[in-house]
Formats: C-alpha cells, sequence, structure tokens
C-alpha cells in the first residue's frame, strides 16, 4: 500500500481523556469514527501508565471489530501528547554551532540546567533550528516512548509521529499567527503552557501546573514575563487556545488583550484535539 494512501489514527493522549480520530486517506480524506474516553488515574502509578492502558484497549477494540471502523491494518499512527507530560525548554541563538550533533548536545546542555539529572531518562526533541533565532526543546519521559512502540508491535499499525501539543498547535496556525511578535497561551484543565517569541526569537517558555486560580495565575505570570521580557509594547496580545474550558471569559485585564482561537477567520482546531467544553464536567487530573 502506497504510503500517500495509509490509513491514519489521530490520537489526543491526556492524564484523564484519550482521543481518537480515524482518517481513510485518499485524494480527500475521511474521517471514519471519533472516540473519546475518560481516564481514571492510578495514583500509586506513574502518571501516563493508566492512560496508555486506555489508548491501547481502544486501539484493540477497532481492530476487534472487524474492520467496521473503516480503518484498514497498516495504519499510522500519530499522537499528540498534552503538556502535562512534556516539559520544555527554550535553546537560546548559537550561530557558531557546527553540525546537528553539536546542537543537540547544547540542548542536552540546557535542559540539564534547567531540569539537572532528570534528563537522562527523558528524550529531546528540537522544534526548527535557527541560528539567530534558537529553538523550543522538549523532553518525554523514554518510558512512556517505549510504551506508544510497544502498541506498534501489538496491533497491525505503525507508530508515525509523537508530538507535544504545544507544537501541533503553533505548528497549526503558524500562518495565521504573528511569527515576530507572539505571545501564545495553551491551556488544559490544571495546566497551562505559555510561549513568546519577540523579534524572531524564542524567549519564553512555561508549562506550569495550575494550583488554584488559573486566570489569576496566568495573569501572574504573564506579569513575571514582561518584567524579564521588555516593554508592554511587545506584548499587546496573547493568543489563548483553551478548548475544554468553555466557561472561561476572556476580556481585557491589566493591559493585556485576550485573542481566543479558533477565531473568525482562523482555521479551526484539528479534529482530535479535545472538543469545546468538554473539561466543564470532568474533575481536573492531579498532576505534579
Amino acid at each position: 500500500m502506497s504510503l500517500l494512501w495509509r490509513d491514519r489514527i489521530q490520537v489526543f493522549f491526556a492524564p484523564d481523556q484519550i482521543n481518537i480520530v480515524g482518517m481513510s486517506r485518499g485524494i480527500k480524506p475521511v474521517q471514519r469514527f471519533r472516540q473519546s474516553s475518560i481516564c481514571m488515574q492510578n495514583t500509586d502509578a506513574v502518571q501516563w501508565q493508566a492512560p496508555l492502558q486506555l489508548l491501547e484497549q481502544m486501539i484493540g477494540q477497532i481492530y476487534d471489530d472487524s474492520g467496521s471502523a473503516g480503518i484498514r491494518r497498516g495504519a499510522e499512527l500519530h499522537v499528540t501528547l498534552s503538556n502535562h507530560f512534556v516539559r520544555y525548554g527554550v535553546i537560546a541563538p548559537q550561530p557558531a554551532l557546527a553540525n546537528p550533533d553539536e546542537l543537540m548536545a547544547f540542548a542536552s546542555f540546557q535542559m540539564r540546567e534547567i531540569y539537572g539529572e532528570r534528563i537522562d531518562d527523558w528524550t529531546l526533541s528540537l522544534s526548527t533550528w535557527d541560528p539567530c533565532r534558537g529553538a523550543l526543546c522538549a523532553a518525554v519521559a523514554l518510558d512512556l516512548l517505549a510504551g506508544f512502540e510497544a502498541l506498534g508491535q501489538r496491533y497491525p499499525i505503525k507508530l508515525k509521529q509523537i508530538e507535544p501539543y504545544l507544537a501541533t498547535a503553533l505548528d497549526h496556525w503558524s500562518r495565521e499567527l504573528d511569527s515576530k511578535h507572539l505571545w501564545f497561551a495553551l491551556i488544559e484543565p490544571g495546566r497551562f503552557c505559555l510561549t513568546v517569541l519577540l523579534d524572531n526569537q524564542w524567549r519564553c517558555v512555561r508549562n506550569q501546573r495550575v494550583v488554584q486560580n488559573f486566570e489569576e495565575e496566568l495573569l501572574a505570570a504573564l506579569e513575571q514575563e514582561i518584567i524579564v521580557l521588555g516593554p508592554r509594547e511587545s506584548a499587546k496580545q496573547v493568543y489563548v487556545f483553551a478548548p475544554e474550558l468553555s466557561e472561561w471569559k476572556l476580556t481585557s485585564d491589566q493591559g493585556w488583550q485576550f485573542l481566543r482561537l479558533p477565531d473568525e477567520g482562523k482555521r479551526s482546531a484539528p479534529v482530535h484535539f479535545p472538543l469545546p467544553g468538554s473539561a466543564d464536567n470532568r474533575a481536573e487530573p492531579c498532576i505534579a
């Protein structure tokens, strides 16, 4: 089967939910199904164990239904990881770096400065590197990646891509956002991720657990970053993607203007992302 025609299974993987969308590929891809399941956490296990077990059950059900889901064997598996499972860092511009090996060594050094010896149990990946712009670095537990790879061995699927939620969202709306001056906040139940791009350079990425009130804590984070990064003129607008929290009324506060995505005239969110308001009746995950 040609890769151009390979079916695709798109997954949103979070501590408290799994979304799966099956796409039948062709000249015009067709959505065959969409399934969502709530995940109950086991406090005695690692944070990704319960959702990984749930994902395996859901994939098994797809192929146990004798093809009723309409997805052929050999489908590509594309996974978007909730920011609960990812740690980030900004890799400063380094025009002197000569090759990819030097770049990864520098990124590893930078991440070790932030997170210490924990990075020995993580795998690192970088956004598109520009020596004058820098990059964002994402770290994911090696054990979690091994769990996804094992799925590809037990079921007739091919693990094609694992990408952080922040990266997927930024890529999706990249053509519609200001690439020179961008403040972007991605909000999930119990966590927000804030990243800043100023003068074409990555300046900040903050992946923060929400302790009490996410509106207050997000505003505090914005104020802290503007003190570090420069004049308020560089932060007139903050793009926000918070699909699960429909009750949050975005209003200008303390000089910040919030623009919620997807906005009128902008692309809709990827089909496997959380549905609007899907967390309103769901408890927030307790993830450190």
